[in-house]
């Protein structure tokens, strides 16, 4: 399974026969058992039996440097057939913030938004898993600064690169990435054409109130 992640994810006791998982940029995942004794592999079933993967466009992993030097890992997908070029683009900055982080693989989201038309920028900012502790202790109260710059500089980055149409940009993101997304539109207004926010963590003041009111949970009769 060439440009494929395959990865075990159940097997018999004696380990005969194991159930691998297939998935790629393009291959949401097929499930297939493999025979150790046979050394052969059987189809069992897909996740998206429904997608052609010849349809699906490519995830392409990059990285630059933000404005302080600090080396920035971002995962670009630009609509199936396209140069690549001048695109209007979506920004999508992931929740958490800390901890969680965007990997090459499918992502059906994405495939949606590229197959209007959009490419599709991933940026793990500072703060995100993956990268080690001192990586993630970098994104500490540094929501809406240097946590934000590194969006902005990723946006001015794919522009540089010719990626997008520094006309037609737009921040979408869910939970924090919805924070960082209007955030965005506060701070660089002149950049961004649009912003979307998603169940959006907004107010920080608010949020903490709710969050230790009645033993730790949120309220949401207040959230209202």
């Amino acid at each position: 399974f060439p440009d494929a992640d395959v990865y075990p994810v159940s097997a018999t006791q004696d380990g005969n026969k194991v159930i691998y998982v297939v998935e790629s940029d393009t291959i949401p995942g097929e499930y297939y058992i493999f025979n150790r004794t046979t050394q052969k592999a059987e189809h069992l079933v897909s996740r998206g039996a429904w997608l052609d993967p010849a349809k699906m466009a490519l995830m392409e992993p990059m990285k630059f440097k933000a404005r302080d030097g600090l080396e920035l890992e971002v995962f670009v997908t630009v609509p199936k057939g396209s140069n690549g070029k001048n695109l209007p683009l979506i920004i999508n900055p992931h929740g958490g913030p800390f901890g969680p982080y965007d990997t090459w693989g499918f992502n059906p989201e994405v495939q949606m938004l590229a197959s209007r038309g959009y490419a599709v920028m991933q940026v793990n900012f500072r703060g995100s898993g993956n990268y080690g502790k001192s990586f993630k202790e970098k994104g500490y109260r540094e929501w809406g600064k240097a946590m934000q710059d590194d969006l902005t500089d990723a946006t001015r980055w794919a522009i540089s690169k010719g990626i997008a149409d520094p006309n037609r940009i737009c921040l979408y993101g869910a939970s924090y990435g919805a924070y960082a997304s209007l955030m965005g539109a506060a701070k660089e207004p002149g950049l961004y054409r649009c912003v979307v926010g998603n169940v959006g963590t907004y107010d920080l003041v608010d949020q903490l109130s709710y969050s230790t009111a009645g033993g730790g949970g949120m309220n949401p009769l207040k959230a209202f």
